[in-house]
């Protein structure tokens, strides 16, 4: 009979991959991972005065967030858009030859070498006197790197650079864990508004799930998008859709709103009111911010106008202030986070009225009450499927 031969002992991982891999690790914030490794780095007499790498991203707008460390324990994260590969700055980098296939860089820095690379420039004069890149493998998505840079009199010995090699594998499994967390926070803000991604990431995601909210609502539409798609091109009805929803959308995350959905050529968002000090919803403070956001995109809109110089677009935005159902709706395999009741179904009814009057904003009584600022009555319209007429309101900008 054949006999068994036992394999060899493993080797045992060099303390730093250990602690990289440890679930402790794993939970820590880049600032604390990038410290830690500095300071386990020094402790085997390897000292690093600045770290880099890029993680590479699912983001829509964002190619690779950039995480750039310098002693003592300065850390800065910058997103690096699409666009990044085609700049100088980039082109010809030591990331660019790794990401092109090269497995290690390494340059010195002192001693009359031959600076290059604006990089080499830069570390030279904040009195970096060694550099060493090192290709990371990432499973989802392809090649990154992490470089170390040194400001110490003699540079990087054969060891460091061996341990670098070494780590490097740790490194790019910790690193993708990190990858991996924005990706899913990234794209479920992207696609389902930051509020709503938070909530989704923290459990709120069965069917059914919800809680009602009071909040100022925001329902606009596009005037004469049935003619733009008849004659325009599918790729110029997507060109001016997006130029539109930037103008629309755009201003209101930054009036502490959120996009729930795009519906053809409809926006639909919220702005919660937030308890006051009293403890109560502060109706007048989100429906102040619902207001700032539908004039910054009437603007917004007008500004388009004028560089478009083709047919101008119009639209009409109906503002409402009422309790909604906040959470999950759909079925089994198919479910949408969004808000649903009687005042969203006003508010799309509102905006009906807004091309019978031709005004841009339209309010209700309940968000006119709230804060009239500047409101103007129109009279009372009946709103379809709704038993009684309500009162509106425009704005008046002078």
């Amino acid at each position: 009979m054949p006999t068994y031969t036992s394999p060899p002992p493993a080797r045992p991982l060099h303390p730093i991959a250990a602690w990289l891999i440890d679930r402790s690790s794993r939970r820590e914030p880049l600032e604390s991972l990038f410290d830690g490794l500095a300071t386990r780095l020094a402790a085997r007499g390897v000292v690093v005065s600045r770290m880099s790498t890029s993680m590479p991203t699912k983001h829509p707008e964002v190619y690779v967030r950039n995480v750039e460390w310098k002693a003592p324990g300065q850390l800065n994260v910058r997103p690096r858009k699409h666009e990044i590969v085609a700049s100088p700055e980039y082109m010809g980098s030591p990331a660019a030859q790794i990401f092109e296939g090269a497995s290690s860089i390494r340059k010195r820095l002192t001693g009359g070498a031959a600076l290059d690379l604006p990089l080499y420039v830069e570390l030279a004069a904040a009195g970096a006197t060694d550099y060493y890149a090192t290709s990371l493998a990432f499973a989802e998505s392809g090649r990154s790197f992490f470089s170390f840079a040194t400001d110490t009199e003699n540079g990087f010995d054969d060891d460091a650079l061996q341990l670098f090699d070494e780590l490097a594998p740790f490194l790019g499994l910790r690193l993708e864990i990190d990858a991996s967390r924005f990706t899913l926070q990234s794209l479920l803000s992207v696609y389902l508004g930051e509020n709503a991604a938070a909530r989704v990431v923290s459990g709120s995601f069965r069917r059914g799930g919800g809680e009602i909210i009071r909040c100022a609502i925001f329902f606009s539409d596009m005037r004469g998008f049935t003619n733009l798609a008849d004659h325009s091109s599918p790729l110029d009805v997507v060109r001016t859709l997006d130029d539109y929803f930037e103008c629309v959308a755009g201003p209101v995350g930054n009036h502490g709103g959120e996009v729930l959905k795009f519906i053809g050529d409809a926006v639909l968002a919220i702005f919660p009111c937030v308890p006051g000090a009293d403890g109560k919803p502060d109706d007048a403070a989100a429906c102040k911010r619902a207001l700032a956001t539908a004039r910054e995109a009437v603007k917004n809109l007008a500004l388009g106008n004028e560089e478009r110089g083709s047919e101008p677009l119009a639209l009409g935005i109906a503002l409402h202030l009422g309790d909604v159902m906040y959470g999950n709706i759909g079925a089994r395999d198919r479910l949408d986070f969004t808000v649903i009741g009687a005042a969203v179904n006003e508010a799309s009814r509102v905006e009906g009225i807004c091309k019978v009057v031709g005004a841009n904003i339209l309010m209700t009584r309940a968000f006119q009450e709230a804060h009239p600022d500047g409101a103007v009555s129109v009279g009372r319209h009946a709103l379809k499927g709704v038993s009684e007429e309500h009162e509106l309101f425009t704005v008046d900008d002078g």
